[in-house]
Order: C-alpha cells, then structure tokens, then sequence
C-alpha cells in the first residue's frame, strides 16, 4: 500500500513536472517570445495558457505597460540667446495671452549661455519584442540605452533654447522636440520600443549662476525702487507746485473780486452820503458828527484835549 502510494505520488509529481515544461501561461499585462536552443522561434502577443517543447524551447517575458526611465540630474548649457523656434497655434494663443510684464520682467529668465541643474525622464513601451530582445535583452540594458539617448536629445534642443523660454509655455513645444528626437534616434537604432512621453520636471540655476542671478535681481529692483521713488517725488513736486499756483490765483481772484466789491460799497456809501448832504446838511453834518463822537468815545481810555469852543463839539454847544 504504501509502494503503492509512493508510485502515485511519483507519477503525479513527474506529470507536474512534464506539464510545468509543455504548459506556461502568460498574463494580460506581458507578451513573450519563445526561444528554441537561444534562438526565438514564436512570438506571443496575447494572454492565456500556451505549450511549448519542454527542455527544448524557453519563453522569455517582456512587460506590455508603460515603462520609465528617470536618468539622473545633470548639467546642461542652455543657449547664449534667445534663438526662438516655430509655435504651433495653441502655444502661440498661450502667449499671446499672458501680459508683456509677465513675458520680460523675471530677471531669471534672461539668464543664456550657463549651465542648468536639469531633471528629466521618459516614459516609454516596448513594441516588438523580438527587435528589443536582439538589440536590448532586457529592461536594465535598455534603461541604460535610452538614458543616453535622452540626454543625447535634451542637451540639443536646449542648447538652442533660452531660460526664458523654458519658464515660459513654450516649455511644452520644448519637450515635444526632445520627444522627436529621442523618438527619431530609437526607429533609426531599430530597438523595438517607442518613446510614449518626456518630461522636464526640474530645471533650476546652479549654485554660483543663483547667487549672481539672486545679486543681479536685487541690484535691478534697487535700481527699479530709486526711479520709483525719483518719479514719485517728481509726481509730489507737481502736485504741490500746482496746487500752490492755484492756491495763489484763487487768492489773487478773490482780493481781486474783494477790491471790486469794496470800491462799489464805497461808491455806493458815497452816494448815499452825497444824496443825504444834498437833503437836508444840517442833519446830514448831526449824523456824522454822532458817528465821530461814537468812534472817538466809545473806548473810555480815550483823552481829548480840545477848547470848549471846537468845531468837534459844535453841536453840544448849540443844545445849550
């Protein structure tokens, strides 16, 4: 019974084995090529449960999702100018839509000609895995291949673009030229892959080009603050000396229009005073002569040293 046994579980173990070399499966996220004595003799595109000749054949797995490659931060020398490049009608509305103020006045934006702190990275599919297993073998080589492509493409097309417009939206027709290129040397090396999408994450200034940048943009708002402060104080002198004029002119219109009213008052009081002489003079000369003993005695520090027999007091003798 227990030989017996053993046979079984023998016979069950050497099926699996057998079935392990005949039968393999491949899942909806990979394709496969099958290699007969190293030499690829199928390709396998979709998922599902496959055979093969055991001991003879082997089946080599490659992912079908989107792969990354992610090279390391480098130095790369931008333009020494702002060479420009054609724009496609979307980044040409983009631009057109930010203010001149915004396009010119970042001082960091005008840096050409230095080297940059660059981060970029691809995204990229294998398309035909028998073309990729003869050029690339396998995911590392193929990372390694691509990384230099990369930065084969990016230090080109940046060394004719210029900071400003890799801070700008232009960025976006900058990536797609990198995209091109990496694209154009992967179907011209044959290796099986297709570049899906690359990215500039990251693009800042070395540490020398910030402090002279950061230096340079102080020194220019300094400057920017003192014609400031210069137009604003010229404003203020404007303004003052302007309102002082009119201050001066409203003045001189109204002594002016003061005078007028003064010397018609008088001409009036003049008249008035003619027309009551010519009346009655007696009484015209009793009223004045209240009104000078009212200015005169009104105040009682007042001391009049006068003959009893003056004029002045004319009619204080005539009531006696």
């Amino acid at each position: 019974m227990n030989k017996t046994l053993v046979i079984f579980l023998a016979v069950i173990a050497v099926g699996l084995i057998a079935a392990s070399q005949i039968f393999f499966v491949v899942d909806q996220r990979e394709q496969a090529i099958v290699l007969q004595l190293g030499q690829p003799v199928g390709e396998i595109n979709g998922p599902g449960l496959h055979t093969k000749i055991p001991f003879i054949q082997d089946v080599r797995y490659f992912d079908k999702r989107i792969l990354s490659v992610d090279p390391e931060s480098a130095q790369v020398v931008i333009s020494s100018m702002d060479l420009g490049f054609e724009e496609n009608e979307e980044e040409q509305e983009l631009n057109e839509g930010e203010e001149p103020a915004e396009r010119n006045e970042a001082s960091i934006a005008n840096v050409t000609g230095e080297p940059i702190i660059l981060d970029t990275f691809a995204r990229y599919k294998i398309t035909d895995p028998l073309q990729f297993l003869k050029t690339l073998g396998d995911i590392r080589s193929a990372n390694s291949r691509l990384e230099n492509i990369l930065n084969d493409a990016t230090r080109a097309e940046l060394g004719k673009t210029s900071l400003k417009q890799l801070l700008s939206p232009s960025r976006t027709y900058v990536m797609r030229n990198i995209l091109r290129r990496v694209n154009s040397n992967v179907a011209k090396d044959n290796l099986g892959i297709e570049i899906v999408d690359v990215r500039i994450v990251r693009a800042d200034l070395t540490s020398d080009l910030r402090t002279s940048t950061v230096r340079r943009m102080i020194s220019q708002l300094k400057e920017r603050a003192t014609e400031t402060r210069a137009k604003g104080e010229e404003r203020a002198l404007e303004i003052s000396s302007t309102a002082e004029k009119e201050r001066s002119v409203l003045l001189a219109e109204a002594q002016r229009d003061a005078s007028i009213l003064k010397g018609e008052g008088d001409n009036e009081a003049i008249k008035i005073y003619a027309d009551a002489f010519n009346k009655d003079k007696d009484f015209y000369s009793f009223i004045r002569s209240m009104e000078a003993y009212t200015k005169t005695l009104s105040d009682p520090d007042t001391q009049l040293i006068l003959s009893p027999n003056s004029e002045f007091f004319k009619h204080f003798q005539q009531s006696r």
